[in-house]
């Protein structure tokens, strides 16, 4: 007999068990199922009608990575991916761009906005990429000193903040490096004008919803020297 294990059940005065129910925990079966939040008020392995990449979705590399995917090596990105041919045609390779780049947020800024701000745009005055100490000693980048960052799209260049928060991951037995790149900045705002990752980024809408890719795309990076004005 193989053995099994309950998810969710009614012990007799409440839901217990590894998930939680959509209503109270200690509202009865007889009156109420589990899980409202499902047509059928059940649990489901699969999501029916609900994805494009469904039943099981599976896990796919971005379009730009730096290694293949793991269910399908054969094939570039989530088949089911929204991309159009002309923006298919501008994605890059590890070859040409060996590092994984990603766009976050700053806790000292508010998305965009707060660029607007002095007291904002004094606590983070000035557009940067962050980058590991390894991959710094590798190109010869200098905490502080002026990079270039590019991709198949464009091009941009910032300060370069070296830390040990961005560390080179192993992904497949081969190193991969970070390098991460704040939306803050721009042509207008109280700090110092910047670029946007969002000129790097690759035009992708994802398989289900829609949302862009701009979390994990693929860049070179080198030491530069700084723009006559950013």
């Amino acid at each position: 007999m193989g053995s099994h294990r309950k998810i969710l059940e009614w012990d007799g005065t409440k839901w217990i068990g590894s998930d939680v129910p959509d209503i109270s925990p200690t509202a009865k079966p007889e009156d109420v199922g589990p899980f409202i939040m499902n047509a059928e008020g059940s649990a489901r392995l699969f999501a029916r009608k609900l994805l494009r990449e469904g039943p099981f979705p599976a896990h796919y590399e971005p379009f730009e990575s730096p290694v293949a995917n793991a269910v399908s090596p054969a094939i570039r990105g989530n088949p089911a991916a929204r991309v159009f041919a002309d923006d298919f045609a501008q994605f890059g390779t590890s070859d040409e761009f060996p590092y994984a780049a990603t766009s976050y947020r700053l806790t000292e800024h508010f998305h965009y906005w707060t660029k607007h701000n002095r007291v904002n745009a004094a606590l983070q005055p000035e557009f940067f990429v962050e980058i590991s100490e390894e991959l710094a000693k590798e190109k010869n980048i200098q905490l502080g000193g002026w990079v270039r960052v590019w991709s198949k799209r464009g091009s941009i260049k910032a300060k370069a903040v070296v830390t040990k928060r961005i560390r080179p991951l192993i992904c497949n037995g081969k190193t991969v490096h970070i390098v991460g790149i704040p939306l803050h900045w721009g042509f207008t705002g109280a700090a110092k004008k910047g670029f946007g990752p969002n000129s790097l980024t690759p035009f992708v809408g994802d398989a289900n919803i829609n949302t862009p890719e701009y979390k994990a795309f693929l860049v070179n990076i080198e030491p530069t020297s700084g723009p006559a004005e950013v």
